[in-house]
């Protein structure tokens, strides 16, 4: 089947736009999301949490979750969900509509309100990471100007599905931001990867100063998701002795993910020494992170762990997105010769 871009995929069909009524979550709607998960992905989601309907009961009064649904006839057709991570960014996903809604612009609805949603929480960036099964979440995320990022390969599990349509390796994601809040900020930027993060920036309008120094407190952190296997290493500076305690942290990631992410804070004036020995250590190329963590900017590169992972059959609908995905993969075989 194919949409009016002309782009194939087997999951839905453009139609005739539907009229509905997007807001806020209610007490009331939680089953009917529940159910939207199970239309979608049976019993595939990785987050099992979210079918149960007091997950979403438990929303309703959050300040960290804010989902935004489309109610048609009294009935709950779509739920598209935003994270706050903390009072700079946060992240946009868990997008699903009842089948029968499908491709009649439901999601884009869903998604001009939770960005007005953003907007008056303050936030400086919301991103989402968009699947590559197919294009069409791709397309929409460029639509509601969203700037393409960063490609992470191995991010999806194989075993999350859509519709009885299986795979067998881990696919990727694109990371796209919008931003808010472009406050001029200083950045440091390794040799081999400067053109690509500085026309991020540009892409963004994002302004950048040397005068604009903010000081950060060094650290190495690890972090990982068990459910999904997938681990990572956020580095604020150059730590005493961090070869030794870098090492220390990765040896526990790869225990832990099949996919492990470094993440450098672009405020790093030794990020030159550190992307190279991470080199060595065969990262390669993801992208850039804006207010990732703290309101900082952050280099990503990414390791495989696995030989599960798909490289060729991920989806681009941008041409940004093709291009991307050839200089990561080109990128992962520099590494491996150093």
């Amino acid at each position: 089947m194919k949409g009016h871009s002309g782009i194939s995929s087997p999951f839905f069909i453009v139609k005739k736009p539907v009229d509905a009524i997007i807001r806020d979550i209610k007490k009331g709607d939680s089953k009917d999301i529940v159910e939207l998960f199970r239309a979608n992905y049976d019993d595939t989601y990785y987050k099992k949490s979210f079918y149960n309907p007091k997950t979403w009961e438990e929303m309703v009064e959050s300040k960290k979750y804010y989902p935004v649904v489309a109610e048609i006839d009294g009935k709950v057709v779509g739920q598209f969900l935003l994270t706050v991570n903390d009072k700079y960014n946060g992240e946009i996903g868990a997008v699903v509509v009842h089948p029968d809604y499908k491709g009649r612009g439901l999601m884009n609805k869903m998604f001009d309100y939770l960005i007005k949603k953003a907007e008056s929480l303050g936030l400086s960036a919301i991103y989402g990471e968009a699947i590559m099964f197919h294009p069409f979440s791709q397309k929409a995320n460029l639509k509601h100007g969203m700037i393409e990022t960063a490609l992470q390969l191995g991010e999806v599990a194989s075993w999350i599905a859509q519709k009885d349509i299986k795979f067998e390796k881990r696919s990727g994601t694109l990371v796209g931001y919008k931003i808010f809040n472009r406050q001029k900020r200083s950045l440091y930027t390794p040799k081999i990867y400067r053109k690509l993060i500085l026309d991020r920036y540009k892409k963004a309008s994002l302004p950048i100063s040397k005068a604009a120094i903010r000081p950060i407190k060094k650290s190495l952190r690890l972090w990982e998701n068990r459910l999904l296997k997938l681990s990572g290493i956020i580095i604020d500076g150059k730590i005493k002795n961090f070869e030794n305690r870098f090492n220390t942290l990765f040896t526990k990631a790869k225990l832990r993910g099949e996919m492990v992410y470094a993440d450098i804070n672009l405020h790093t004036p030794e990020i030159e020494e550190i992307t190279e020995f991470l080199n060595k250590k065969r990262f390669f190329y993801s992208g850039v992170l804006f207010y990732r963590y703290n309101g900082f900017d952050y280099l990503r590169l990414q390791y495989e762990n696995t030989h599960n992972v798909e490289e060729r059959l991920n989806v681009c609908f941008s041409d940004y997105c093709k291009f991307l995905s050839k200089f990561v993969i080109r990128d992962k075989k520099r590494v491996a010769r150093l």
